[in-house]
């Protein structure tokens, strides 16, 4: 299996350090309640800010450009939106426990065709025990999957709440990228 070639330099990797920031900062438990809702709010601030990039944002919203799909599984896989077009993919999941495993197998998925790949898992608050859990350092293992994927795939995962942190100390934003 071959996958795109992810330099930590130059264009692409200046646009992945800002969109980095871009996530931290982003409030996603106001963005909606529906997966479509956080993609179409995380896809529409990128493209207000887009001349802060080195490439182009591409978003399903924006018909000027098309989204570039992956083919792999005998189907064509399309990120929620990119930066380039085999630069940066994006996947936004509105999670439960069942689709934490689909959203880091459509990381790889699209690592086949792009450079870096962000997951943004938006945690529902019927699961919202499980992101405590993760914040508190309770989930060693998962930690450690995550980590792996960002230093040897470049696959960033972010987990972000769906609903507001009322516990103190909490961040509002669980980054793995190194």
């Amino acid at each position: 299996m071959a996958f795109e070639k992810g330099i930590r330099r130059g264009p692409i990797w200046n646009d992945v350090k800002k969109v980095h920031d871009f996530i931290n900062d982003f409030p996603f438990y106001t963005t909606g309640k529906t997966e479509k809702d956080f993609e179409n709010g995380f896809s529409t601030t990128l493209m207000a800010v887009k001349k802060q990039f080195e490439n182009d944002v591409i978003t399903q919203i924006d018909k000027s450009q098309k989204v570039n799909s992956v083919y792999c599984f005998g189907k064509n896989n399309r990120p929620d939106l990119t930066i380039g077009k085999d630069g940066i993919a994006f996947e936004i999941k509105y999670t439960d426990y069942g689709s934490l495993n689909s959203a880091i197998g459509q990381g790889y998925i699209y690592r086949l065709d792009y450079k870096f790949v962000f997951l943004v898992l938006v945690i529902s608050e019927a699961i919202k025990d499980l992101y405590y859990e993760i914040a508190d350092g309770k989930e060693k293992q998962l930690e450690d999957i995550l980590f792996h994927l960002s230093e040897e795939m470049n696959i960033f995962t972010y987990i972000v709440p769906s609903f507001p942190i009322k516990k103190v100390g909490t961040p509002k934003c669980l980054s793995f990228f190194r």
